[in-house]
């Protein structure tokens, strides 16, 4: 590398001089220094384009580590000269995925002017769409959509940018989805729709908007996975709140017959296990193999679960179908003394367990009398001994007040029988019969 009047000449022949090539290109890339990068450029036989530089176990052109950086100046100079818009990395992602994670809207507007491939996908079948979708660019999915990007485009595992987004809690991508007019209820392979995703990952804000745009919260995925029973596996006790609160139920079977407690107690979900049970959910309800949710608590071996199965009247000799008790299914998945620890209480519930040292301490100490007495009184009606202030109507009130007082003096005008067309046209103390002559002198004929 020879220096000279602030001039940068590269001898390419020799591979050190390439290895500084790409430490120094990379450094420029990254820090945006667009001198540096146009002098490289000018005064240099090796094409930059050409140039593998490490970044993240992967070999990035400078162009695409630009992108991921968002230097627009540096991005506007290697597209300038002539670097490809379209290249990609060993996994398939081109630059214009890269700018998405980072959520570049300026630098994509830039390579959008170059090139109107929206729809590439990498090698795991996601396009730029599912990228900014994934990573909550709306700005980005927007200038993607204006370019004919498919919103509903599926991925390897047929997830379309709606999943993603339920999945990492960006509710503003799924209204813009819903805006687009993307259907919301949208299933991937495994059958599971955005709100079974929110509802695993915890994304409460999704599953609001998800419910408030209609979704169904009883729609089940292919293993029979209600949106409660994804929620209750994962343990997100306040997505699986809120599905209860608008009409889940909380003994739902899926294809298996387990309930979100048999879910529960099998993932080792103790916060929403107890809550449940807390709630009035049956301990002792089986699935179709028989199985309460003590049984999946010894399977998965998970002794606090069973601790609190049992501290919500379990049956601890209940049977499956095919007579295994609790402890034959510890024995069966190879957890019988790790299972013995939730029965003696060795490894209780963590909830279960403060509700009982509350107790004891109540019991231990016991409140006196005035503070029994001032308990009371917090729990019962107040009275207000000072009597009500007066209050002056205002002009409204008063002007309200003698408006229904007038109408009520009016007196109602008579009106005849609706259907009554004698009584309309002569009056109501005038009989019709009397004024036609086909009236039935005998009443008796009416009888024969």
């Amino acid at each position: 590398m020879l220096l000279s009047s602030g001039e940068v000449k590269w001898v390419v022949g020799q591979n050190h001089w390439k290895e500084e090539l790409k430490a120094l290109i990379g450094e420029a890339t990254e820090k945006g220094d667009v001198e540096t990068v146009k002098k490289l450029m000018e005064n240099t036989t090796l094409n930059p384009a050409g140039v593998k530089i490490k970044r993240e176990g992967l070999g990035k052109t400078p162009l695409m580590l630009a992108c991921t950086y968002g230097q627009i100046a540096v991005v506007e100079e290697f597209l300038k000269g002539g670097a490809d818009p379209l290249s990609q990395l060993s996994t398939g992602r081109t630059t214009l995925h890269e700018v998405c994670v980072g959520g570049h809207v300026e630098t994509l507007k830039l390579l959008l002017q170059y090139t109107d491939k929206v729809s590439l996908k990498d090698r795991d079948g996601q396009m730029p769409a599912h990228i900014a979708a994934y990573n909550g660019e709306t700005k980005c999915l927007r200038l993607l959509a204006e370019k004919g990007a498919d919103l509903v485009s599926e991925d390897a595992k047929g997830r379309q940018p709606a999943h993603l987004a339920a999945m990492r809690n960006h509710k503003r991508v799924l209204q813009f989805l819903f805006d687009q007019g993307v259907d919301l209820d949208c299933r991937c392979f495994a059958g599971k729709t955005p709100l079974h995703y929110a509802a695993q990952y915890g994304a409460l804000d999704c599953v609001k908007l998800l419910v408030q745009h209609d979704c169904d919260i009883n729609l089940g995925d292919n293993n029979g996975y209600l949106a409660a029973h994804h929620a209750a596996k994962h343990d997100k006790l306040d997505c699986l709140c809120f599905l209860v609160k608008q009409g889940t139920s909380m003994e739902a079977p899926q294809a298996d017959g387990k309930t979100p407690a048999h879910v529960a107690a099998l993932h080792g979900s103790i916060n929403v296990l107890h809550w449940l049970l807390d709630q009035g959910a049956d301990p002792n309800s089986q699935d179709y193999f028989g199985n309460t949710p003590g049984h999946y608590a010894c399977e998965g071996g998970h002794p606090e679960c069973l601790n609190c199965f049992l501290q919500h009247d379990g049956e601890a000799d209940s049977q499956n179908i095919k007579g295994d008790t609790l402890m034959d299914a510890a024995k069966k998945f190879g957890h019988p003394l790790l299972m013995q620890k939730g029965v003696t209480n060795e490894q209780p519930c963590p909830t279960c367990w403060k509700k009982y040292e509350r107790v004891q301490w109540e019991k231990l100490h016991p409140l006196a009398p005035v503070e029994r007495n001032i308990t009371i009184a917090k729990s019962s009606a107040y009275k207000n001994p000072v009597p009500p202030v007066p209050r002056i109507p205002t002009q409204l009130q008063r002007n309200l007040s003698k408006h229904e007082a007038r109408w009520q003096k009016k007196e109602p005008k008579p009106v005849g029988p609706k259907r009554d067309l004698g009584a309309a046209y002569y009056g109501d103390h005038i009989d019709p019969n009397e004024f036609f002559k086909f009236k039935i002198e005998n009443e008796a004929f009416l009888t024969q």
